[in-house]
């Protein structure tokens, strides 16, 4: 077994001769400038300087492809959750609201929907809008932004392997013979050779591994380097702080295959930046890092600005000399779940998240398709995303038949809704035999979806299914119309999402099940209550959450309005969305924690199946409380009044189920339940979404005890300037 290597990085505790000799002596292997912190003009000096007082190896370490936070003024600036802040390219200038990035075309990188994190986890931001060749961002959480701060992005994105200063220090290491680089956020093996075609003379390049496209693209990455370094620290913006440990034995695994040594990086023996001996946790971590095979270590911080630099070089070296390799075990897309234990886990155990991967060799339009309406559509999307877990596909008839005898799916797991694809009519004998086919938007006639191993049969007995899905075969029930009127031929199989459909600006808000479950992490929440509403936020609706949050002593409330297709005379989803950013903003949750996160679904009426299907949702989403209410997700009289709360009776979903009961304002108190009934004369005024609609329909001033005025103010602004936007037609 080769001796494990210690890289040690040259900064303003360590950049002496005495220093470097001492560090050289204890078993230095290769010293390490970092560019992110040297000057362009002092590269030259330092590294000629560093020459005469050591023999061993110089190297230096790229800037590489990161999204950082440009010069802002006074090097940093606060920002409050629900503000909103622009960014613009390496060209603009901080004004108070607009953050300059170091690309020049940040609109061509940032899309609506992305999570930020900035500086690691000091500020969360998402993406809402590109406003002429500007990104729009919501603050999720609270913090300060420096300058030059690294920024995390919640899905992997493509930028220039070299940075300009990069490109100069290339030129002055040329000039100087060094033949060592460590290859900053290299994403692919590509950028590998890349690197290698500017030097007219061969170099070991130490690739660093600390993005999701590294991870992404390891295998090419370790086939075309000398080595690969795991970057801790840069790598826990994409990777969950909890899972870091995993990604590190995947990576040495992977690359112990290829048989490409690995060096390993952060937080070694950070202790000693400032105390003379490391804690017994950095002792461990460093041990159980060499014994599952790393081939280096890096002393960073602990050497460029520590206490004592030589001192942790001896630690290093006694540690490597007490070891051995021991490799582990890893399942790639575990390292992306959010982290598991604190936030409830996901129905079924995991998330789903399917995609169609670049490397399927798939013409899309080559294949057999099928046009898809905005509810079949939005039903894709949230398989593919996880909203549905553990349910990946569209169900078969055996499926269906299990879900409506015995609320189960096929694999065992509660469910109650039946995610059918329904066709009037369709040619089985094109189907029969394809391994994909490809689902079309009627609003754009865009492939945006493949169903893998697709199967269709015939529903024999539509007005069984319907009895058993709706509790009724009677049209005059919205959603029974809508299932005879799909047809009665339904297309099952395994849903890939080949792009995420372009967002309207209600999707803006929209969040998967990852993205709440990193904000709701971020944010320090465990214990969340999940609201489902179609309605603005009336007195009622204020009073059951903060009575909910209350009673479940939970951290904050995630506020999940409905978005798609809904029946005429509800309220569009902006409405609904501003309304509630603004009682957020208002401070009316107080201590909570509070977030809106779209659910771009559609109703299907169906009362207690919907509310169980719904709760499922909000705990994929990271919810281990929902609000359940009477007549939820229910039509007419078509249902009992109790009957949506008393499915939970029959139903273990994991999930803390919290009633809540009508509320009045009752001699201008609000009241709920029984205590409305009880007045002994006094004036009992209900409390309702429809209220508060027929004001706004008649013209009428919304009283304050149906709605509090900041909130009504900004319904009233919204139908004086566009009626059209505020109700469903």
């Amino acid at each position: 077994m080769n001796r494990a290597k210690i890289i040690a990085t040259l900064g303003p505790s360590s950049l002496s001769k005495e220093i470097v000799a001492q560090m050289d002596h204890l078993g230095v292997d290769l010293f390490r400038i970092n560019l992110s912190h040297t000057n362009i003009n002092d590269l030259e000096d330092i590294i000629t300087m560093v020459q005469r007082w050591t023999s061993k190896k110089i190297c230096i370490d790229t800037e590489g492809a990161q999204l950082r936070v440009g010069r802002i003024n006074n090097n940093s600036m606060r920002f409050n959750s629900g503000e909103q802040i622009r960014f613009c390219g390496s060209e603009g200038v901080h004004d108070g609201s607009l953050i300059p990035l170091n690309v020049p075309n940040p609109h061509e990188i940032l899309r609506v929907g992305d999570l930020l994190k900035i500086d690691f986890n000091s500020v969360l931001v998402q993406i809402t809008e590109i406003d002429e060749l500007q990104p729009v961002a919501r603050v999720l959480k609270k913090g300060a932004v420096g300058n030059n701060k690294g920024i995390g992005i919640d899905r992997a994105i493509s930028l220039p392997a070299f940075t300009d200063k990069d490109m100069s220090a290339f030129e002055i290491t040329k000039q100087l013979g060094l033949d060592t680089v460590f290859l900053s956020f290299c994403s692919s093996g590509g950028d590998v050779l890349a690197l290698r075609k500017i030097y007219n003379y061969p170099i070991s390049i130490i690739s660093k591994v600390e993005s999701r496209l590294s991870i992404f693209n390891l295998d090419s990455i370790c086939a075309e380097s000398d080595a690969v370094l795991i970057d801790r620290g840069d790598l826990s913006r994409d990777v969950p702080l909890t899972k870091i440990p995993f990604a590190q034995s995947h990576i040495l695994d992977t690359a112990k295959q290829l048989d490409v040594p690995v060096y390993v990086a952060t937080n070694l023996l950070e202790t000693m930046v400032e105390k003379a001996e490391p804690t017994r946790a950095e002792i461990h971590d460093v041990v159980r890092t060499l014994q599952d095979g790393a081939a280096g270590l890096v002393l960073a911080a602990e050497a460029a600005i520590g206490l004592n630099p030589p001192n942790c070089v001896r630690v290093l070296s006694s540690l490597i000399n007490e070891v051995e390799n021991k490799p582990g075990q890893f399942e790639e897309g575990f390292l992306f779940e959010n982290p598991s234990g604190i936030i409830i886990a996901p129905h079924g155990g995991h998330l789903v998240n399917q995609y169609l991967n670049e490397d399927t060799k798939l013409n899309v339009s080559d294949l057999i398709t099928l046009d898809s309406s905005e509810k079949m559509k939005s039903d894709v999307v949230q398989i593919a995303n996880g909203v549905y877990s553990p349910l990946d596909r569209f169900m078969n008839l055996e499926e269906l038949s299990s879900v409506l005898e015995k609320n189960q799916l096929l694999d065992g797991n509660v469910w109650t809704m039946p995610i059918i694809l329904q066709a009037k009519k369709i040619d089985k004998s094109k189907i029969i035999g394809q391994e994909y086919i490809a689902l079309r938007s009627a609003h754009d006639n865009e492939a945006y979806a493949v169903i893998k191993s697709p199967k269709v049969e015939e529903i024999s007995d539509m007005n069984g299914v319907s009895q058993g899905w709706f509790g009724t075969a009677d049209k005059r029930h919205p959603g029974v119309k809508e299932f005879f009127a799909e047809g009665n031929y339904i297309v099952s199989g395994t849903v890939l999402l080949i792009e995420k459909p372009a967002p309207s600006s209600a999707r803006c808000y929209d969040l998967t099940p990852r993205q709440t479950r990193s904000i709701f992490s971020d944010n320090g929440w465990s214990n969340i209550v999940g609201f489902h509403t179609r309605n603005v936020p009336h007195r009622a609706h204020e009073y059951i959450q903060l009575k909910a949050l209350n009673e479940s002593k939970s951290d904050a409330i995630f506020i999940s309005p409905v978005t798609g297709l809904k029946k005429s005379g509800d309220f569009l989803a902006m409405p609904v969305i501003e309304c509630y950013n603004a009682l957020i903003r208002s401070n009316y949750y107080g201590a909570y924690g509070a977030v809106i996160g779209a659910f771009n679904t559609y109703s299907r009426y169906c009362g207690p199946r919907e509310a169980a299907f719904t709760a499922i949702c909000r705990k994929n989403f990271g919810c281990n409380h929902f609000i359940v209410g009477r007549d939820h997700a229910g039509v007419g009289d078509f249902y009992a009044s109790d009957a949506s709360v008393k499915i939970f009776d029959s139903l273990d979903l994991g999930v803390n189920i919290l009633n809540s009961e009508p509320v009045s304002c009752v001699d201008g108190e609000l009241v709920s339940g029984e205590a409305a009934d009880i007045s002994d004369g006094k004036t009992v005024k209900p409390i309702s979404g429809s209220a508060v609609r027929d004001c706004l329909v008649r013209g009428k001033e919304i009283p304050e005890y149906l709605m509090r005025k900041n909130i009504s103010r900004i319904l009233y602004d919204m139908i004086e300037h566009d009626a059209d936007s505020m109700f469903q037609a």
